[in-house]
């Protein structure tokens, strides 16, 4: 299986994202910042999707979105309802 990587943290370090976790009152955003701050630190996709309870795939969106746009693309993408 791939590893996840972030290929563009755009500035943001696991230190810097654990602080944010902490200031985000949306348990559903939080739960984002937490899993890509999972995947920097080294946790498989499978890891950080079992830390945060949710699917591996859903991880894997996460990181795309954090290096397509970075955490402020990540924070207000919505997923689609279903």
């Amino acid at each position: 299986m791939k590893r996840l990587k972030i290929t563009n943290d755009h500035g943001w370090t696991p230190r810097t994202l654990r602080k944010q976790e902490r200031k985000i009152k949306n348990t559903l955003l939080r739960q984002r910042v937490m899993a890509v701050r999972l995947v920097m630190e080294g946790y498989l996709g499978k890891e950080a999707a079992s830390m945060v309870n949710v699917c591996r795939q859903t991880v894997s969106r996460y990181v795309s979105l954090c290096d397509e746009g970075g955490l402020e693309l990540m924070l207000h993408w919505d997923f689609a309802p279903g």
